[in-house]
């Protein structure tokens, strides 16, 4: 669950700009780490199944849930539990620009587990935020009533 003292990673791996041993040593101590799969497969070393090698991850390094992000296909949530949870994009998005999407699934994944949402709830909420953002122009949306119809739809107090 979510509370004061959880700890997110947001994998974001740059070339040049990392270190294996350092993005790492980064996941010490951490609850929740959310990368991509091409990210996973730089950290872990070893190509695997996906599936298998992000269970293997997520247990080695002892996390709460592992998120994998696999862009326009979705993501898939491991749970300490050994339960497995993914959500897709619903069909007919047209991505204008992807700058941002990351970010917004992050945020979005924080807020639920704060929120002490479902973790289902949480994936299924991240996916669908980042998948509006992915629909506009831009890293964040101007017009308010774009996150005003989230607020309303997960029933949040502004």
């Amino acid at each position: 669950a979510g509370g004061p003292g959880i700890v997110f990673v947001d994998v974001n791996l740059r070339p040049p700009w990392w270190q294996r041993d350092a993005v790492l040593q980064t996941l010490e101590g951490a609850h929740w780490v959310k990368l991509n799969h091409d990210e996973l497969q730089l950290l872990d070393g070893i190509s695997g199944s996906g599936r298998e090698q992000a269970a293997v991850f997520r247990r080695e390094h002892d996390l709460d849930g592992l998120i994998l992000t696999h862009g326009a296909r979705g993501a898939e949530l491991y749970l300490r539990d050994g339960s497995v949870h993914s959500a897709a994009p619903r069909c007919g998005i047209d991505a204008v620009d992807t700058v941002g999407a990351g970010d917004a699934f992050t945020a979005v994944m924080i807020l639920g587990l704060r929120c002490g949402w479902p973790y289902y709830t949480c994936l299924e909420r991240a996916q669908a935020f980042a998948s509006g953002i992915v629909g506009r122009r831009g890293a964040t949306v101007s017009d308010a009533s774009f996150y005003r119809a989230f607020v309303e739809q997960w029933q949040l107090t502004a």
